[in-house]
């Protein structure tokens, strides 16, 4: 891997990218509006830092670029970004709105630039072992998925709710096992700060399936999990400690998973995709359609009615 790669925001889990792209060896530099961050983190990995991303795009070469400011700001970096030729992997949620998002996709595709985005669930070894199990057959159809995701509020997130910073990520995974959902149902609620801090959801597909999410930023524990009814067995996942376990006419078991940390995984595949091989596992027009979903729970949870999911 010889591309050079520049992380721009190194905050929160912005921080965690750096490491990664160190250890893999293709960090190039970083980018943040903290000073005190740039200090750090440019000592840390022995890499250029800079305040602005006009000034490391005219200092540094660069191949691609990880996104990982606050989302309020993702349209104007990664438009930037994609302007000058830079392949971009922007965290998610792609953009705070789908047409914003849109805009991102739209952009990426002008230029040739290939564009991810970090639904990094997809690549939590359970969940694939899963997936590979689902794709042979071997617990029938799937038929009702139930996810929760339960922790205090994060510290540095500040410009969205529960909705488009959490709970996207079991829309994203809820996607890639069971397709694109047609309706959506949901109740939002707040108890403190500007934004939603719970948020219920029941999803419906083409087929009789049915996937219902919760999650609050209320509960001192953390749990993050999801349990999958087949017509042959049931599969849990738990996302925090990676482990999958199968339920069947056999008895339980749990199947023989190959550790790897996702967010590795996550940016080996980008780079990958980077150098010419197959296109990212989490696409932008991926992020664009996980967003639709959540949009349309928003306007469930304000009209109190289930809504349609556009598809584009």
């Amino acid at each position: 891997m010889n591309s050079r790669v520049a992380v721009v925001g190194v905050g929160g889990w912005g921080k965690n990218h750096a490491r990664v792209l160190s250890e893999l060896g293709v960090l190039a530099a970083i980018c943040d509006i903290n000073p005190e961050r740039i200090v750090k983190y440019s000592g840390m990995y022995g890499v250029p830092g800079y305040t602005s991303v006009d000034r490391m795009l005219e200092r540094e070469r660069i191949d691609a670029a990880v996104v990982a400011t606050p989302t309020s700001t993702h349209v104007q970096v990664a438009l930037r970004l994609i302007e000058e030729g830079k392949h971009v992997l922007v965290e998610k949620p792609l953009a705070p709105t789908s047409d914003e998002s849109r805009l991102i996709v739209e952009k990426a595709k002008d230029v040739g630039a290939i564009l991810a985005s970090g639904y990094i669930e997809r690549f939590n070894p359970a969940v694939r072992e899963l997936r590979d199990i689902m794709e042979k057959g071997r617990l029938g159809s799937p038929l009702f998925a139930e996810f929760h995701r339960e922790s205090r509020r994060p510290a540095h997130i500040v410009d969205v709710g529960i909705l488009h910073d959490t709970v996207v990520h079991d829309i994203d995974t809820a996607r890639w096992l069971l397709g694109e959902p047609n309706k959506v149902y949901a109740r939002l609620g707040r108890i403190a700060g500007p934004h939603e801090d719970y948020a219920t959801l029941i999803m419906e597909f083409d087929e009789p399936r049915t996937a219902v999410l919760t999650a609050n930023w209320i509960t001192p524990k953390k749990e993050r999990r999801m349990t999958l009814v087949f017509s042959g067995g049931i599969a849990t996942v738990n996302f925090v400690e990676a482990t999958l376990r199968i339920d069947d006419e056999g008895g339980g078991w749990e199947p023989r998973i190959e550790r790897k940390e996702p967010l590795k995984a996550e940016l080996e595949n980008f780079i990958d995709a980077v150098h010419g091989g197959a296109k990212p596992l989490i696409t932008g027009e991926d992020a664009l359609r996980t967003t639709l979903v959540a949009e349309a729970a928003e306007e469930s949870a304000r009209l109190s009615k289930p809504m349609e999911v556009p598809r584009s």
